[in-house]
């Protein structure tokens, strides 16, 4: 990858657009050019200018710390930028920046990477990023073609996730490995080779961008951890799941106790059921009384109510007697109003018949009137349909005429223009030959000047580079004779330094003596202290505390839950009250409507047998002393008066069916009903027992961990449920007490031990101190004085290459005499080599330049005399055709102005379809006319006939009606004769009365339900006053033993109600006996069945945390650094691999090695015979230049094999002596020739100014921050 130029646009301090083209003079021939400018200038802008438009990152804000709000709300990204955003270098008071690269991709390819953003008021806009692929066509025109940066994929919104994929693929390197290969951190290399072991990882991590070591070193801890404590929480689970378990005697004995317990219990509860049960019958025996009375009462109240309903009873007596005459006396009602409702409708239709009569007339005359109109309009299309079609001819021929006449003016139009542009290229060819003989002549007296320089000026490259190094080489000869001198006056100085460091280490020696005896000392004091008897100490009064600290817990937990049982009881008694009068009045209305469910399905069938309508035709022909022709009875004591008979039957399947519907009621109510209310009782008792269970449970738990905590106190009772708990408090309080002033005594033994050992280990980490500053001043001395022995043979040295340079530079001078042709060139060198290197690029250039502009204009004159000569033949061409067109225009004009005279002379000028879609249009109208008028007058023809039939037949139907109706009358007036004439009947009968009988509004049916329900009432109501007798005698049958009462006064009741509290006191204490045993043996259950459970996962858990730990020993720790320390080994030996080839191209006197299974560097001097020098011992410039080749093996690893032609250094050169500066420059420069990268190193010191001649200055233009560009 090449950059070719950079384009900046309002980034940061950089206002406006700035340029650089590394393709334009000076930059292209540069092989160093150097970024200069006062600090803060914007000099790295440049840089990020670069990442921005590649990447969409800049590397100033890459990393940066964002701030955390702690009460406010975090601010709109889009009005407040995060520090790390990119939007940041956008230059404050404009509104918009970009950032543009062109660059050669290693495909080939040149392409165009931008991005830019821009704010509109408050808001910053999302950066917008665009890639285009430039390509050159064979005539050198160039295109751009946009490619997606993403590769394809989704770009992810915020400027941290950037989906760089598609430009990752075409450059070769993602951002970090850009950064890495073309921004050398040279500086950062310096700090690592000096750096000690953790911190070279450190450093080494980042450099190298391998920061995943560390966290999978981390992560392996992190596991390690989880896994012991893991173990750990299963492992105390286990311990204390051993606590309640029970030896083979002790669960023999309990378990043996369990069974006596159990079987007395069940004895008692036995006992306390049949007590139960007895009282329930006592209830239940009041219960049936009470109901008794209250069924009498109802039947005396049904009985009185049936005798009050006698005038209904007449009514409708009444209403069967005149029900054969119903029918005739309907239908005479019903023909009165049809007569009626007929005779208006023939009035009606009659009226109706007239009006149609006259609409018809009209109708028929309009019929005649629009045919007339349609005859008239079909002749008139007859005579116009030739006309039509004559004129349709011509209007074709007009139309193809005028379309011949506009094309021949078009063609005419075209060639007018013709003219005029190949006069005009006429005129500038001729214009472009006289400019090319022009340069032509100037370039050949150019040339003509130049030809006594032509064999320097064709060799101009490696005469520049010969009288460049001759420079260089003189500078460095004055240079290195300067230093050379330098170096001797602090080798004086030297001496004096190590002189002074062999008396501080004597010094030293001896202050290490005196604090070897006082270790000696205070050991000696230590050792009579018996350590391991105070730690068990400290343990047992530790376990105490614990110990009584749980007591205490555990005796606040037994009597909250034996408080707890003792509501539980109460509660459960309660319920059980209420459950059981609940049970009782539930079998009770059982009871009732089973027998109502007996009883009523009989009644009901024999209410419908006597009731019926048969039953009654049959009862009203018995006569007396007739047989009956059912039973053949001769007496009929039922005949009449059945309903008062069958009334009773009546009033008591009504009672029983409402007391039916009271008892499904009562039972399965929603709420109140009795089944959800024992359901519910049933479900809190159960919730009730649960919770004494686990109470109970909880109980046996807590006084198992007592028992077994309290072996070891003898002063504390064994049984904390019995023992009194004021007392119990207090005693646990003053054991606690004393064990913490035992405690206490312990803990001050130990402090002062610790006291002691403290000092000891500050005695002798002071110790070990000052043995290692005594080891760093011998190694200090030793340093030195070999450095002293180095120094004084680089000195001689450096003599002695004085010498062999100065002959150089003589030999290199010799041959450029020979190959200059200038004048007193040597005497302009002394003076003033950057003007005479300018005056030979001048005179190159100018040669170049004249060569070029007289060969292009030799071949560009022959190819406008060609231009000329076909420009005069076109223009020939162009005038002949515009002769020819124009006579062919006024044929055309004259044949059209005939035709449109003949078309105009037809119509008039109509259009013929127009005309003929007119005539059609009107015909159809008329014809329509004729059509509607035509179906009008036959809809009203047929409407008349219609109704004139109707009112005929509606007549003759009112004459059929009218008899009828009269015949009906006679049959209602001969049945109220023959009913009053009648001496059964009582009452007379009228025309009102019938109607009245058989008014529809008349409520007949309910009358009868009311007289049928009132005689039900009454039967039920005697039918259950003796179900309920019958019930009273069955439960005085079953009392099985009857109670012996102390006394007439004494209930029966209370009496069971002393003995079930007594066999409930009994069971209580068996109860609680029962739960204790229960408890231990639950627990010891509990305790075994947890172990096992929790035994594989222990295994599981323990072979975990083994491997864990194992990996953790090899690798892991908590800050990382094991693992980081490891793998930077390996690091290191590759880098090293690539910094030696790097550093074999600078320099062939050094190399570096790995100091085995370490992170530390050595460097080999061959011109030394090989000497292994540590790095404390390198130069300034030896030291950057072994930076610069880490720095280099580090950019080509991060390059993966991917040629970059472009390196850019940014610190470290502020700290260089001149010395060294010369050797860093001659080494940046050398890599132009050797790996083909143009260097540009950023810098504000003035020295680099003097040094790199080819420089992109930074100049400060004004106030305000603003800086521009200029490149020199």
């Amino acid at each position: 990858m090449k950059l070719l130029k950079v384009i900046m646009y309002n980034l940061a301090s950089l206002e406006g657009e700035q340029v650089i083209d590394f393709e334009s003079e000076p930059l292209r021939s540069a092989d160093l050019f150097s970024i200069v400018g006062e600090t803060g200038s914007g000099k790295s802008t440049i840089l990020d200018a670069v990442c921005l438009a590649l990447y969409g990152l800049a590397p100033r804000f890459y990393g940066a710390d964002n701030f955390d709000y702690y009460h406010t709300e975090r601010p709109n990204n889009d009005q407040v930028l995060d520090p790390d955003d990119p939007r940041n270098i956008l230059r404050k008071g404009t509104k918009e920046c970009f950032a543009e690269v062109v660059f050669l991709a290693r495909d080939g390819f040149r392409y165009r990477a931008r991005w830019s953003c821009s704010i509109a008021r408050i808001n910053y806009t999302r950066p917008e990023r665009r890639l285009y692929r430039i390509a050159v066509d064979e005539a050198g025109r160039t295109s751009e073609k946009e490619v997606e940066i993403t590769g394809g994929g989704r770009q992810k919104r915020g400027h941290k996730n950037i989906n760089n994929e598609g430009l990752d693929r075409i450059i070769g390197l993602d951002y970090g490995q850009f950064t890495r290969t073309v921004m050398l951190a040279q500086n950062s290399f310096a700090n690592f080779v000096k750096a000690d072991d953790k911190d070279k990882a450190v450093l080494l991590e980042k450099l190298t961008g391998t920061e995943l070591y560390t966290a999978v070193a981390r992560k392996i801890y992190e596991f390690y951890k989880e896994a012991e404590a893991a173990y750990n929480e299963v492992f105390n689970q286990v311990k204390a799941f051993a606590v309640h378990q029970l030896s083979d005697e002790k669960l023999a004995e309990v378990e043996t106790r369990k069974g006596e317990l159990d079987a007395s219990f069940r004895i008692l509860q036995a006992e306390l059921q049949k007590l139960k049960d007895q009282q329930k019958w006592y209830a239940d025996l009041c219960a049936l009384e009470v109901a008794f009375a209250g069924e009498e009462a109802k039947w005396r109240q049904a009985s009185e109510k049936a005798q009050n309903l006698q005038p209904v009873r007449d009514e409708l007596r009444m209403l069967d007697e005149v029900a054969p005459v119903r029918d005739v006396y309907q239908t005479y009602m019903n023909l009165q109003r049809e007569l009626k409702e007929l005779t208006e409708e023939v009035g009606r239709k009659q009226l109706q018949c007239s009006a149609l009569e006259k609409e018809e007339a009209e109708k028929r005359k309009l019929l005649l009137d629009v045919k007339e109109n349609y005859n008239v309009v079909r002749e008139k299309q007859e005579q116009m349909l030739p006309l039509v079609t004559a004129a349709r001819k011509q209007k074709v021929e007009l139309d193809a005429q005028q379309a011949t006449v506009t094309r021949l003016k078009e063609e005419e139009s075209l060639l007018a223009k013709k003219e005029e542009l190949l006069r005009k290229e006429q005129a500038e060819n001729e214009l472009q030959v006289a400019e090319l003989q022009k340069r032509q002549a100037e370039a050949e007296r150019m040339l003509a000047e130049l030809i006594p320089h032509r064999d320097m000026l064709e060799n101009k490259n490696a005469v520049s580079d010969r009288l460049e190094s001759l420079y260089k080489a003189v500078k460095r000869w004055q240079k290195e004779s300067e230093d050379w001198k330098k170096n001797g006056i602090e080798l004086e100085n030297q001496q004096l330094v190590c002189r002074e460091e062999e008396n501080r280490l004597q010094k030293s020696d001896e202050e290490l003596v005196l604090c070897r005896e006082s270790i000696r000392q205070k050991t000696q004091a230590l050792a009579g202290v018996n350590v391991e008897a105070l730690q068990q100490r400290m343990a047992d009064v530790t376990k105490c505390y614990t110990d009584l600290e749980r007591l205490k817990k555990l005796q606040a937990a037994v009597m909250e839950r034996r408080k707890s049982l003792s509501e539980n009881r109460l509660a459960s008694e309660q319920i059980t009250k209420e459950l059981d009068a609940a049970m009782r009045e539930m079998k009770v209305l059982t009871t009732e409507r089973e027998e109502i469910n007996r009883l009523l399905p009989g009644l009901e069938e024999a209410w419908q047998l006597a009731s019926s309508r048969s039953a009654e035709h049959m009862r009203a022909a018995l006569k007396p002393g007739e047989p009956c022709p059912v039973c053949g009875a001769r007496e009929h004591p039922y005949a009449e008066g059945i309903a008062e008979v069958l009334q009773p039957v009546k009033e008591e399947i009504a009672r029983r069916r409402k007391r039916q519907t009271e008892i499904e009621e009562r039972l399965d109510a929603s709420p109140g009903g009795l089944r959800l209310l024992c359901s519910d009782l049933n479900g809190k008792l159960s919730a009730l027992r649960e919770g004494t269970g686990r109470l109970n449970a909880e109980l046996a738990e807590a006084v198992g961990e007592w028992t077994t905590l309290v072996v070891a106190y003898p002063a504390l009772p064994a049984d904390v449920v019995r023992a009194d708990a004021p007392a119990l408090s207090a005693l646990l309080t003053a054991e606690s007490e004393r064990i913490v002033v035992q405690g206490k005594q312990v803990r001050a033994e130990q402090n002062a031990y610790q006291q002691a050992q403290n000092e000891l280990t500050a005695m002798r980490r002071t110790y070990d101190e000052n043995q290692v500053v005594c080891a760093r001043q011998r190694e200090e001395l030793h340093r030195r004085t070999v450095e002293l022995k180095q120094r004084q043979g680089q000195s001689e040295q450096k003599r002695a290459e004085l010498q062999q340079l100065e002959r150089a530079n003589s030999d290199l001078r010799e041959a450029l005499r020979q190959e200059i042709s200038l004048p007193n060139w040597e005497q302009a060198f002394e003076q003033d080599f950057g003007k005479l290197a300018d005056r030979l690029s001048d005179m190159y250039d100018k040669y170049r330049e004249a060569t070029r502009v007289q060969q292009e204009s030799v071949g560009l004159l022959n190819e406008r005399k060609v231009a000329s000569g076909a420009l005069e033949k076109q223009l020939a061409e162009c005038l002949a055709a515009m002769k020819e067109n124009k006579e062919e225009t006024a044929g055309a004009v004259q044949v059209y102005e005939a035709k449109l005279k003949a078309y105009m002379q037809v119509l008039g000028g109509a259009d013929p379809d127009e005309t003929e879609r007119t005539l059609k249009l009107q015909l159809e109208e008329a014809e329509k006319q004729v059509q509607l008028a035509d179906k009008a007058h036959s809809e009203m023809a047929e409407s008349y006939s219609r109704l004139s039939g109707f009112v005929k037949a509606a007549e003759e139907q009112y004459r059929k009606k009218q008899a009828d109706c009269m015949a009906a009358q006679r049959g209602v007036e001969d049945f109220i004769m023959r009913y009053n004439e009648s001496a059964e009947h009582v009452g007379v009968l009228s025309k009102e009365r019938l109607d009245m009988c058989f008014s529809p509004s008349a409520d007949w049916n309910g009358k009868r339900e009311q007289v049928r329900l009132a005689d039900e009432e009454v039967k039920w109501c005697q039918g259950q006053m003796e179900a309920r007798r019958k019930a009273m005698e069955a439960h005085r049958d079953l009392q099985v033993m009857p109670l012996e009462q102390s006394g007439e006064d004494t209930s029966p009741t209370a009496v069971l109600q002393e003995e079930m509290q007594k066999v409930q006191c009994a069971l209580d204490e068996l109860d609680k006996e029962r739960l204790q045993v229960g408890g231990m043996l639950m627990a010891h259950r509990r305790s075994v069945e947890q172990m096992l459970s929790a035994g594989e996962e222990l295994e599981r858990r323990r072979k975990a945390y083994q491997d864990w730990k194992e990996l953790n020993d090899i690798l892991g720790n908590a800050n990382g650094d094991k693992f980081r320390e490891t793998a930077q080994c390996f690091t290191l030996r590759f880098l090293i691999r690539q910094a030696n080839e790097q550093l074999r191209m600078l320099n062939h006197r050094y190399s570096l090695e790995q100091v085995r299974d370490s992170l530390g560097i050595r460097v080999i001097d061959h011109d030394r015979a090989d000497e292994v020098r540590n790095i404390s011992s390198l130069s300034g410039g030896e030291t950057f230049l072994i930076s610069l080749a880490l720095a280099l093996g580090l950019s080509s690893l991060s390059s993966r094999n991917i040629p970059m032609c472009n390196l850019f250094v940014d610190e470290g050169f502020g700290t260089l002596d001149s010395n060294s500066l010369n050797m860093v420059i001659d080494a940046l420069s050398s890599l132009q020739s050797m790996q083909g990268k143009k260097v540009g190193v950023i810098s504000h010191t003035a020295e680099m100014r003097e040094r790199i001649r080819t420089q992109i200055r930074v100049v400060k233009v004004g106030s305000g921050g603003r800086s521009a560009l200029e490149i020199v």
